[in-house]
């Protein structure tokens, strides 16, 4: 009920907040505001008026629905991994116009809304470890709805065109070096700050932050050493005191280099490197994309004695002529300490930014131990036959010399392979009152072939349909 009440607070403040900026303001154009409080100063209206005056409130509604089936060699799990889920979330997004043209700040509010009986851990609503109460979840928790308010942060620019310094401080979403935060149906965020410094068209930056909030979870917590950041009933986990990362980008028109390092402290270290350059070739393009990223354990935190060098390298060629694009990418990884390589600074739950890898799957990002992974995808714009908004596309992943999790059952396992297919339709509504408004289905099946590690076959189906409307 307490959650409930903060979500209706902030929402009505936003809402207030946009009412008050389309009255007529009180004070005469041009004008003079109130004296500042204790003051004979007045405050210039065009200054802290901006506030509200150039803000804008977004509000989204965005729905989910994903069937996936896992399909398990050892009987004994089940349906362990499962997915049913039908979701709804509604949002709404503050942001401040800036007041003396430097301060401001935005906050977001959320409600993940489950729309019928699901089962398995969806990642877009609220996961109740402690429910055990459906003995299809496996012991393993309940998905259920839930309200909050997911980021409230003070903002500061140097100048309106972007150049020079800005920063963020709060309950934020950072992206800059290695730390990221992607989500599913909302964007995670940290307790924490980033600052940035552009010049032209390169940019230097610092992220730092010492809680963090899954989009499966209602509060911001302390990252830990185990996956489950001491969520009820777990509390073994030992702090990871904070997460930081600086990074450089350089995006001129056609190309960019973006280059981070970032620590967990006591926990894990990782740098990565990406870069793309696009050639005009007449009305057709060609991009290039690599990404190369480093990670390494440290013991203190992680319990690893001797930890090895991580690493993953993939790039890709993708080529856009007349509505189609044809790709085609490589990938490999090492990741001996990991299994399956960890591309953040805790175990599990907080994000990262591995969005530069270029060969994985809707179903699995291909990056196990030992993994050789080939790609190729060809996609289709509709509008070059009339119908823009409509798109269409298809993708295959084959990867070889998966190494084996160890099964004292079968002790002398060799080297496996995984296979994926991946399909997509989508379309975007272009014109009219539902402009922007979009659903895409995405099915997809993943093959793994004995694999003893923690990843199954795997049949899915996502239907995903979103709008969004900034009054």
């Amino acid at each position: 009920m307490h959650k409930k009440r903060v979500l209706f607070l902030a929402i009505m403040a936003v809402l207030s907040g946009r009412a008050l900026a389309a009255e007529e303001s009180s004070v005469p154009p041009g004008s003079d505001g109130p004296a500042l409080k204790g003051t004979a100063q007045a405050i210039p209206e065009s200054d802290v008026y901006d506030l509200l005056t150039k803000s804008e409130t977004t509000f989204s509604a965005l729905y989910y629905g994903r069937d996936r089936q896992a399909q398990w060699d050892d009987p004994g799990k089940g349906n362990r991994h499962d997915i049913h889920v039908n979701a709804l979330n509604l949002g709404l997004n503050f942001k401040s116009g800036y007041a003396w043209d430097h301060l401001g700040f935005d906050a977001a509010a959320h409600a993940a809304i489950r729309l019928t009986k699901g089962q398995g851990w969806s990642e877009v609503l609220y996961h109740d470890l402690n429910d055990t109460s459906d003995p299809d979840e496996n012991g393993g928790g309940k998905d259920k709805s839930s309200a909050v308010l997911s980021q409230a942060a003070l903002k500061f620019r140097q100048s309106a065109d972007g150049q020079g310094f800005s920063a963020r401080a709060g309950y934020t979403p950072i992206s800059i070096g290695t730390l990221g935060t992607s989500g599913g149906l909302q964007s995670h965020a940290y307790r924490g700050l980033e600052g940035k410094y552009k010049l032209g068209d390169f940019e230097v930056g610092y992220g730092w932050a010492d809680q963090f909030r899954n989009e499966w979870d209602t509060r911001f917590r302390d990252m830990t050493n185990q996956w489950h950041q001491n969520r009820a009933p777990y509390n073994d986990g030992r702090k990871v005191d904070y997460v930081h990362s600086i990074g450089f980008r350089y995006a001129p028109s056609n190309y960019f280099v973006d280059i981070g390092f970032g620590e967990g402290k006591d926990y894990r270290r990782n740098a990565q490197i990406a870069a793309s350059y696009t050639w005009s070739l007449g009305a057709d393009k060609l991009t290039a994309t690599g990404y190369y990223f480093t990670g390494k354990y440290q013991t203190a935190l992680s319990g690893i004695a001797n930890p090895k060098n991580e690493w993953h390298a993939s790039g890709s060629l993708s080529y856009a002529t007349g509505g189609w694009t044809l790709m085609g990418g490589y990938g490999a990884t090492h990741a001996p300490d990991s299994g399956e390589l960890n591309f953040r600074l805790t175990p599990w739950g907080n994000s990262d930014n591995r969005n530069f890898i270029q060969t994985w799957g809707q179903d699995d990002d291909f990056v196990w131990d030992g993994m050789r992974v080939v790609k190729i995808g060809v996609s289709y714009d509709f509008a070059k036959l009339g119908v823009p908004g409509l798109t269409m596309g298809a993708s295959a992943n084959y990867a070889s010399n998966v190494k084996n999790q160890y099964d004292s059952a079968r002790p002398n396992l060799g080297d496996t392979h995984f296979n994926e297919v991946d399909l997509s339709v989508a379309y975007s509504v272009q014109s009219g009152p539902l402009k922007g408004a979009s659903i895409g289905v995405y099915p997809a099946q993943l093959r793994t072939h004995g694999f003893t590690g923690d990843k199954s076959n795997r049949n899915d189906v996502k239907v995903i349909a979103s709008y969004s409307k900034t009054f």
